[in-house]
C-alpha cells in the first residue's frame, strides 16, 4: 500500500524506496495522474499538461521515458514491474490509488462524514471528525503547483472543499460553545478570506460572546471597509443582521 499526500507538497511513501519525483516533468506526470486516478488519461491528453500548445518533436518518446521512470520511483526497492501502480492501455495511462492511499479521499470521507454528523445534531463528534478533516492540510494542494490545467482545476475545487469544512467546523464549535478557542482561528480564517463573509460572522459572534463586544463591531467596520473598496458592495444581509443585534446588544446565542 502506498500513501499519497497531496493537501500540500506531494509527498509519496508506504514501501522502502519510494519517494515522489524532483524533476518538474515526472512531478507534473505524476500530479495529473493522481487529479485524475483510477482514470484513464491518453498520452496525447498528457503531453498537453505535461508541454502545453509547443509540446517537442519528439514528446512521445520523451513522455514514455517520464512514465518508466515514475514507474521505478513508485516500485521500490526489491519490488517487480508488475507491482508499479502506474497502469499502461491501449488508451493510454492510469495511476491505480486504493482506499485510503490519497489523503484527499480520506479528506473528503471525512468531510462527509462530519457533515452528516452535524444534520444529525451530533456536534460534538461532528467537530472532531471535522477537526481531523481540515488537520490533513499542510499547505495548498500540490504544493501550489499550477503548471498543469487538469491539476489546477483540482486543486481549486479540493480548496473549495476545504473551506466549506472549515465554515462547517467553525459552525460547529460554536453549536457546542467554543467561542472563546475558536477566536484566534476565526480571526486568522477571515484576514486571509476577507470577502468571504461567514468566517467574519463567526468571528463576531465568537468575539462578541466571549465578551469582546468593541472588537466584534471593529471586525464587521473592517470587513465592510474591504467589501465596499474591493468589490463596492455593502455586507450582506446576515451581517448587518448581526451587527445590529451585537450593537444594540440583543444578539442571540444562535449562530
Amino acid at each position: 500500500m502506498l500513501n499519497y499526500e497531496i493537501l500540500g507538497q506531494i509527498r509519496v511513501s508506504g514501501r522502502p524506496g519510494v519517494c515522489a519525483p524532483r524533476a518538474r516533468k515526472i512531478e507534473t506526470l505524476l500530479s495529473v495522474l493522481l487529479a485524475k486516478n483510477n482514470q484513464v488519461v491518453t498520452a496525447e491528453h498528457l503531453i498537453g499538461e505535461i508541454w502545453g500548445e509547443h509540446p517537442p518533436a519528439r514528446a512521445s518518446a520523451a513522455l514514455y521515458v517520464y512514465v518508466s521512470q515514475l514507474r521505478k520511483l513508485l516500485r521500490g526497492n526489491g519490488e517487480s514491474a508488475e507491482d508499479s501502480p502506474v497502469v499502461t492501455s491501449p488508451r493510454g495511462y492510469s495511476l491505480h490509488v486504493g482506499i485510503e492511499e490519497l489523503d484527499a479521499d480520506r479528506f473528503t470521507r471525512l468531510y462527509e462524514q462530519g457533515r452528516a454528523l452535524h444534520w444529525d445534531r451530533g456536534y460534538g463528534q461532528a467537530a472532531k471528525v471535522l477537526r481531523e478533516a481540515t488537520n490533513l492540510w499542510r499547505g495548498p494542494a500540490f504544493g501550489g503547483f499550477t503548471d498543469s490545467p487538469d491539476v489546477q482545476a483540482y486543486a481549486t475545487l479540493l480548496e473549495e472543499s476545504r473551506l466549506g469544512c472549515l465554515e462547517l467546523l467553525m459552525e460547529t464549535e460554536l453549536l457546542i460553545g467554543r467561542h472563546r478557542e475558536v477566536v484566534g482561528q476565526l480571526s486568522a480564517l477571515a484576514k486571509e478570506h476577507t470577502l468571504r463573509e461567514t468566517f467574519t460572522e463567526y468571528l463576531m459572534t465568537a468575539l462578541a460572546r466571549s465578551n469582546r463586544r468593541a472588537e466584534a463591531l471593529e471586525t464587521f467596520a473592517s470587513a465592510r471597509q474591504n467589501l465596499v473598496q474591493q468589490l463596492g458592495i455593502e455586507p450582506g444581509s446576515s451581517l448587518r443582521k448581526l451587527h445590529h443585534s451585537i450593537l444594540v446588544g440583543e444578539m442571540s446565542d444562535a449562530v
